[in-house]
């Protein structure tokens, strides 16, 4: 091969990688489930109570972490026991929620949840969250639902807590009625059987007998 012919092939060698790098420096991973990344260490998190509707996060992907993780529908977090203090509200995921992890170092999300005791008070920003798998594939189901077709709040609850708690009626009744608006008493007792009637046809479409369930039983 003569030198003029070798100065080429060099020439075209070293375009062919530098027409690749941008390609490769653009190139995105899979995305991965928030939980798989946890437990590969590719992502590290920490995760806060915000009141019964959401829970907020901080999240730090690895050097070899994925662009983007997900917290996949019914995905709980279980606040940590504090000494002397009640049991905090477990919550569940509502519907997808995608998480960037591609534009900076640290994310800060804001992951919209339901309550799943009814009975507990709600986490603060003091009550730190860990996350779980899903103890009920029933309540994936719903969960997955109800962030598709964005039901109303009272409505997604109730139905959350029939899943995960099966409490009578009367004990939860007090919480929609707090929830109620109306100038009587009346126009207070209609809203809150409309959003019981939409919780048991949220139920439905997601595939579960109402009737099986205390909170829809006369």
């Amino acid at each position: 091969m003569n030198r003029r012919m070798l100065i080429g092939v060099m020439m075209l060698g070293t375009l062919a990688v530098a027409s690749a790098l941008p390609a490769l420096g653009t190139r995105r991973t899979e995305p991965m489930e928030l939980l798989e990344a946890l437990d590969s260490g590719t992502v590290e998190a920490v995760f806060y109570g915000n009141g019964d509707q959401s829970v907020r996060g901080r999240l730090r992907r690895g050097a070899f972490g994925p662009d983007e993780v997900y917290v996949a529908p019914g995905t709980q977090f279980w606040a940590q026991q504090i000494q002397g203090q009640q049991q905090r509200q477990g919550m569940t995921t509502i519907g997808w929620v995608p998480i960037d992890l591609s534009r900076r170092a640290y994310a800060y999300v804001e992951i919209p949840t339901a309550c799943t005791n009814y009975n507990r008070p709600a986490p603060t920003r003091y009550d730190r969250m860990v996350p779980v798998p899903c103890p009920d594939r029933r309540m994936a189901a719903v969960s997955e639902y109800v962030g598709r077709v964005r039901p109303s709040r009272p409505a997604a609850q109730l139905a959350v807590w029939a899943i995960a708690n099966d409490p009578p009626w009367d004990e939860v009744a007090e919480y929609l009625e707090d929830h109620a608006e109306g100038d009587t008493e009346q126009e207070r007792a209609e809203v809150v059987a409309a959003y019981r009637a939409e919780a048991a046809a949220l139920m439905r479409r997601a595939g579960f007998d109402p009737a099986s369930f205390r909170i829809f039983r006369h």
